[in-house]
């Protein structure tokens, strides 16, 4: 099975994301793959995703391979938790789905599990849904994983009630698809907004909170078979 992704792409950039993203070169992870004894239980996971999922807004801290070089990512308490191993990923700082799709490339490796967090720039930029729902599906074909979780993005304020839209869209899109979808963000949800004092600046979550949406996400990945 050709595995997947150049990085993990899964939050925005700087609060409103205007400047295209520098586009990446793929990077697989130098670890080697671990040893899967039972072929039915996931073991790996691979993510894409913006700065939410990068854990940075600036564009030099991707995600690369399986470095995770920003301080506010889910990836890590997602990997701790979940007990599997992150094997690769593509996630860079103002990342629309269009750049994810055209970032995420075969490698040499293979994952059990892809995980999807997009569109947050998608719906700053005003990009319509069937954009964003092509391009997601096009990164999954993309990174052929036979298990598919796509992860609600994150509240919005300036664009609360277009961001419950998208969320209730991408539900249903997975749904259809036959993927595992997955809202972590509901204890810090206020109506589409973050509640006070879970994000510095109405679009990205706290280093805390995006750890505590990281354990979420991991419990859910922990949970498949």
């Amino acid at each position: 099975m050709a595995a997947v992704l150049v990085a993990v792409v899964a939050g925005c950039g700087p609060a409103v994301d205007d400047a295209s993203p520098a586009a990446p070169t793929s990077a697989a992870s130098s670890r080697p793959a671990p040893a899967t004894t039972d072929p039915a239980t996931p073991r790996t996971f691979v993510a894409v995703g913006d700065s939410i999922t990068a854990g940075a807004t600036d564009v030099s801290q991707l995600l690369v391979g399986d470095r995770v070089q920003g301080d506010a990512s889910w990836l890590p308490a997602a990997e701790l938790e979940s007990g599997l191993d992150l094997v690769a990923g593509w996630a860079v700082p103002g990342a629309t789905t269009a750049d994810m799709l055209a970032g995420v490339e075969p490698t040499d490796w293979s994952a059990d599990v892809l995980v999807v967090m997009a569109g947050t720039n998608d719906l700053v930029r005003g990009l319509s849904w069937q954009e964003s729902a092509a391009d997601i599906e096009g990164i999954v074909a993309a990174a052929g994983a036979p298990t598919v979780v796509v992860v609600a993005i994150a509240p919005n304020d300036p664009h609360s009630a277009a961001r419950n839209g998208f969320n209730a869209a991408l539900a249903h899109l997975a749904g259809r698809n036959g993927w595992t979808y997955l809202d972590p963000w509901a204890e810090v949800d206020a109506g589409g907004a973050f509640a006070p004092g879970a994000s510095p600046d109405g679009t990205h979550p706290t280093a805390a909170v995006a750890a505590d949406a990281g354990r979420r996400i991991g419990r859910s990945l922990a949970a498949l078979d």
